[in-house]
């Protein structure tokens, strides 16, 4: 009998473990390239598996403190909780927070997204040329730059992915520069005609011939069509901050409660970390930096003028105190981007004024 209750007591703290605060625990599987997709803008998922699925689905979500290296496959535990409300619209009712990671397997990726970049061959670092190359989806043909000219060759590789063999492949025939086209030279008779070992640490993958290194790549993410350098964060992606760069954005709820007249609003310049706008009386700049779903404000000026109305005077000293804090995060929702506290409360919402 009180083996039973024990049982029973080790099932209620399981569960109690699982679902606390309307959280639970979910295990994943995170594919090594993101692709393109769209919720309310176009942007790039993750590619996932839950809970042991056995089917690749996209996944629109930010992933707190998980950070994502193409080219590695990642089991993770990821804990869900309960978005808190009010919840934006169009975005999920769920938060998601990386718990721990599970393993991380490196992977050669045959995903037109993902290309790698000849770093160092033969010993020596590749500099002042761009040497790189891309696997097809059937892992029959590699193709890519090899100098300034482009080249393609067709290969096999085993299945688990540890040996390739390279035939002789093909190339264009524009003039370089001595330094591009010596090195270009020097890839194209390494690479030809050979077989190689495949080991893999970190994002680095490494070919061996007869023991000896021959090629290290180094993974990278394709950018996307019309990504503007220095719009996308830590992480190689195309995400919503490309399409609020430079909008009109206008403050519409700070702590939860609706804002109708105020002048404050923010207008980000990605391209070298800064933003300018109003707190609602004073003119305000400063620098910014963000990653995929957070965003930090430093720097921050604002002119002097005497706020007379006191609410906008209030809602002035709340909104600079919010920009000043430290651990924000962010979400999107379709023309509308969205800021939590460390906590996880929603503090500040903006809408893109289209009348500016």
């Amino acid at each position: 009998m009180n083996s039973m209750k024990s049982i029973g007591v080790l099932m209620m703290v399981l569960l109690t473990q699982t679902t606390l605060f309307g959280q639970k625990t979910i295990r994943m599987t995170v594919k090594e390239e993101c692709v393109p997709c769209r919720r309310m803008m176009p942007m790039t998922c993750f590619q996932v598996k839950m809970d042991g699925s056995k089917t690749w689905e996209l996944f629109y979500e930010r992933i707190k403190g998980f950070d994502y290296v193409p080219g590695n496959r990642y089991v993770i535990d990821v804990i869900e909780t309960e978005r808190p409300a009010p919840v934006p619209q169009d975005l999920s009712k769920y938060l998601y927070k990386l718990d721990k990671v599970i393993s991380v397997t490196p992977m050669v990726s045959g995903s037109e997204g993902i290309f790698y970049k000849v770093i160092r061959m033969n010993g020596k670092e590749v500099v002042n040329a761009d040497v790189s190359l891309s696997f097809d989806s059937t892992f029959q043909k590699i193709s890519g730059k090899s100098g300034c000219n482009n080249f393609m060759a067709s290969i096999k590789m085993n299945k688990k992915q540890s040996k390739i063999c390279v035939k002789s492949g093909a190339a264009t025939k524009m003039a370089c520069p001595d330094i591009q086209s010596n090195i270009e030279d020097e890839f194209l008779k390494s690479i030809s005609d050979k077989s190689f070992k495949i080991s893999h640490s970190g994002n680095l993958m490494i070919w061996k011939a007869k023991k000896k290194e021959v090629f290290v790549f180094e993974a990278g993410t394709k950018p996307l069509p019309e990504d503007p350098a220095g719009t996308t964060g830590e992480r190689p992606e195309k995400t919503p901050w490309n399409y609020f760069n430079q909008q009109n954005l206008k403050l519409i709820q700070m702590d939860g409660v609706s804002i109708k007249k105020t002048n404050a609003a923010l207008k980000m310049d990605m391209s070298n970390n800064s933003f300018t706008g109003s707190n609602g009386c004073n003119r305000i700049s400063g620098n910014m930096s963000t990653t995929r779903n957070t965003v930090a404000f430093s720097d921050i000026i604002s002119t002097k003028m005497m706020c007379t109305d006191e609410l906008v005077a209030t809602t002035e000293r709340r909104f600079m105190e919010i920009l000043g804090s430290k651990g924000l995060t962010v979400d999107f929702a379709e023309q509308v981007f969205n800021i939590y506290d460390s906590s996880g409360k929603l503090v500040l919402m903006f809408a893109v004024d289209a009348t500016k």
